[in-house]
């Protein structure tokens, strides 16, 4: 996500405690590689991404996904039922 998103999105995202969490797999990397942590947020916003497969395999994208832009036109309740 560049500088630009990043700035967009900080203040839409809050918080969902206060405990960081290892991201589950090497999301692209190699095995051994250093964790990646992140600080869980509230589904409050939607994100367009772009992938390199359709679904993951062996519970991990071959390249990290990216984020292409925010959708503010759509809301998370709206997506739960989608196909």
């Amino acid at each position: 996500m560049g500088g630009e998103l990043r700035r967009a999105a900080a203040p839409l995202l809050n918080p969902a405690g206060t405990t960081m969490r290892e991201l589950p797999g090497t999301v692209g990397g190699l095995p051994g590689a250093d964790p990646i942590l992140y600080l869980p947020v509230h589904p409050e916003i939607v994100v367009e991404l772009q992938v390199d497969q359709l679904r993951p395999e062996f519970g991990r994208y071959r390249h990290r996904p990216r984020v292409l832009r925010i959708r503010a036109d759509l809301t998370p309740d709206l997506l739960i039922d989608a196909p």
